[in-house]
């Protein structure tokens, strides 16, 4: 994209604060009794010292217990807990299913509530993790009726033909220009938000997860639809003028986002935004149409956290730095591959850059540092990989601890 966009961008994402949305109604108070009782969310702190915990790591109350209690033990101050997947969730929705861990059915307590309780009770903040517009995954479709890929077809992406995105061994994702989609998703994230006493939203594959299907770019969503609405605001068909075709299906990202951010006004205005965004602002607009850029200086979004994931320090400042120069003084938190560092150097040469950003770091992820039930259905764990997890708790414990 051209370098004017993101000021293009960032007035259009301003003004998209005021739109209204139909989210629908949800009860204040979860099915398994767990109620708000504190006096409002955590504050989003300076500096965030975070993990991801995705949703292959839990399965029990036990297992949600002792990894909360391993990210206290470990210094950390915020936990980015994984609630949602492939328009499937791991709590008790009233909106769409369980997730493949629970096997697609209610495991018999509620996992969310669970996490948000254990949290808080050590002190911790924790953020709802979503991944926004996945809606699927793998080569085969759901097996439960009640998924939005068996009840709402029409909302994934398809091509001028009207072939839909074929499954393959990554993510089929949601049609973000379809306005009933965007409603959707801001009632899933208004949901956990006023049902679970979460410090934060965090949101993540908020882009056009297409990588693994070929020429996804220049194919979707081409159907007659989406083109129809692409007309009608602009008055062009997407052949007549490509980059104003490109603008478009990334201002619906940004208009999901804005419509997000205005939900939570609305409702607990306390509660964060946070965004798992690309390497590089430059790459992320270009290939996923992701404005990470422009939701930060709109003030859309309370941090970034780019995915900086690599075990070379210097790609980690050329990576992080696309962010902070862009955007300076805006809350750029760098996301560590961690599981990328197989060296006490390689973390200890990072997490010093961190440091020295002022403190702020997110470390993918919670299986890096310690087993989780993924140990538990291997044929043992090599002994490296279990004496790797312990180098690299002992370099995080050198800088959060002292």
């Amino acid at each position: 994209m051209r370098a004017s966009m993101p000021t293009v961008w960032r007035g259009f994402a301003t003004a998209l604060l005021v739109a209204a949305m139909a989210v629908g109604g949800c009860a204040g108070r979860d099915r398994s009794g767990e109620k708000a009782t504190r006096g409002g969310p955590i504050e989003l702190r300076r500096p965030v010292q975070a993990v991801w915990v995705a949703r292959f790591h839990y399965r029990s109350p036990n297992d949600i217990r002792t990894i909360m209690r391993n990210c206290a033990a470990m210094g950390l101050n915020t936990v980015l807990w994984q609630v949602r997947g492939q328009a499937t969730v791991a709590y008790r929705s009233r909106i769409e299913p369980w997730s493949k861990e629970f096997a697609h059915r209610d495991p018999g307590f509620d996992p969310l509530a669970v996490a948000v309780s254990e949290a808080h009770r050590l002190g911790l903040r924790i953020e709802a993790w979503v991944n926004v517009m996945p809606g699927w995954s793998g080569s085969e479709p759901p097996p439960v009726r009640d998924h939005l890929y068996h009840t709402r077809p029409n909302w994934f992406l398809h091509a001028a033909d009207g072939a839909r995105q074929p499954l393959n061994d990554h993510y089929v994702i949601l049609n973000p220009c379809e306005p009933a989609v965007r409603r959707h998703i801001v009632a899933v994230m208004h949901e956990i938000v006023t049902r679970y006493d979460v410090d934060g939203l965090h949101l993540d594959y908020v882009r056009y997860a297409w990588e693994t299907t070929p020429n996804a770019r220049r194919l979707y969503p081409r159907d007659a639809r989406t083109v129809a609405l692409f007309r009608r605001e602009t008055g062009r068909s997407p052949d007549d003028d490509p980059r104003a075709w490109d603008h478009w299906r990334a201002n619906q990202l940004t208009r999901l986002v804005a419509e997000i951010r205005d939900m939570l006004t609305r409702t607990r205005g306390r509660v964060t935004l946070t965004a798992a965004v690309w390497s590089t602002p430059t790459v992320g607009v270009r290939d996923y149409f992701q404005n990470g850029l422009a939701w930060l200086r709109s003030g859309l979004v309370d941090a970034v956290m780019p995915m900086a994931y690599t075990a070379d320090s210097e790609a980690l400042a050329r990576y992080v730095g696309s962010y902070k120069n862009a955007a300076p003084g805006s809350h750029v938190i760098p996301g560590l591959g961690i599981y990328k560092h197989t060296t006490r150097a390689q973390m200890r040469a990072q997490l010093r850059r961190c440091i020295a950003w002022g403190g702020d770091f997110a470390l993918f992820s919670y299986d890096s540092l310690h087993p989780t039930v993924r140990d538990r259905t291997r044929q043992g764990v090599p002994a490296a990989e279990k004496a790797l997890r312990a180098v690299r708790r002992a370099v995080l414990g050198e800088f959060v601890r002292g």
